[in-house]
Parts: C-alpha cells; structure tokens; sequence
C-alpha cells in the first residue's frame, strides 16, 4: 500500500489507516465516538471506517 500511496496525489486520496487509502471528494462526514475515536463517513455507504491515531491529525479541519 505504501508504493500504491506513493503514486497517488496526496491532495485526492488520503491514508487513513495502515491499510486504506480513501479518495477526499468520497468522504461525507468526520465523527468521534464516545472514546474520541475518529470515524469517517463515506458518502453512498452506510459503515464507517475508523482512523488510526497516527492520521487523525490529518482530519482535524472536518
């Protein structure tokens, strides 16, 4: 996934977790949970995909 992130604009898609990139324009919503984990939405899918501690920093601004 590392060599795959490398070839991708960081400006479209975003690493959230050690094994998952998702494309910015996909994301509907950030949330925080009861334990202040970071959740994102995605638009047209009803799960959420949580964010590592590592780029949550990334997702301050939502």
């Amino acid at each position: 996934l590392k060599e795959l992130a490398a070839q991708l604009d960081p400006a479209v898609f975003w690493q959230v977790h050690r094994g998952t990139l998702v494309r910015a324009t996909a994301i509907a919503s950030a949330e925080r949970d009861e334990a202040a984990r970071l959740y994102l939405r995605l638009r047209d899918r009803p799960e959420r995909l949580a964010v590592s501690r590592l780029y949550a920093p990334l997702f301050k601004a939502m």
